[in-house]
């Protein structure tokens, strides 16, 4: 009988990126970050100004009191809210095949884009307005 191997697939987990406002009108972002299961644990805010960004810090935790290391938080869902709606991305995001620390999202008018950076043509500058905690 011949051996079975199990495929296994690297998990799709965003832990850290940049946020980019597309519109013409400012947004409030809130980033959800979660333990990889999908619920969330911490979630922060900021307010992007039109054509703004920010970074969207990675998160960890300890698993468990006693533990002596720690993990990562996975950036589990993205809302954007502005005067007429509100929208939202939810993981797995497109494009992530394999764990990452630096993804792009970009906001537009009815959408949120995942955006592989690896795969862009843009010349990386500044994040002018880090998040953080609120």
């Amino acid at each position: 009988m011949p051996a079975s191997r199990a495929l296994c697939a690297a998990p799709r987990h965003v832990y850290a990126g940049i946020i980019s406002n597309k519109t013409s009108k400012p947004v409030k972002c809130t980033i959800h970050y979660g333990t990889g299961a999908n619920n969330t644990t911490e979630s922060i805010s900021v307010t992007l100004d039109s054509g703004g960004r920010a970074c969207i810090p990675e998160r960890e935790y300890q698993p468990t009191p006693e533990a002596t290391f720690t993990c990562r938080k996975v950036v589990s869902r993205i809302e954007v809210h502005d005067d007429e709606k509100t929208y939202s991305l939810d993981q797995p995001f497109d494009g992530v095949t394999c764990p990452v620390t630096e993804w792009r999202f970009d906001i537009h008018n009815n959408h949120i884009a995942s955006i592989n950076p690896s795969a862009s043509t843009t010349t990386p500058t500044n994040i002018e307005n880090p998040i953080t905690a609120q």
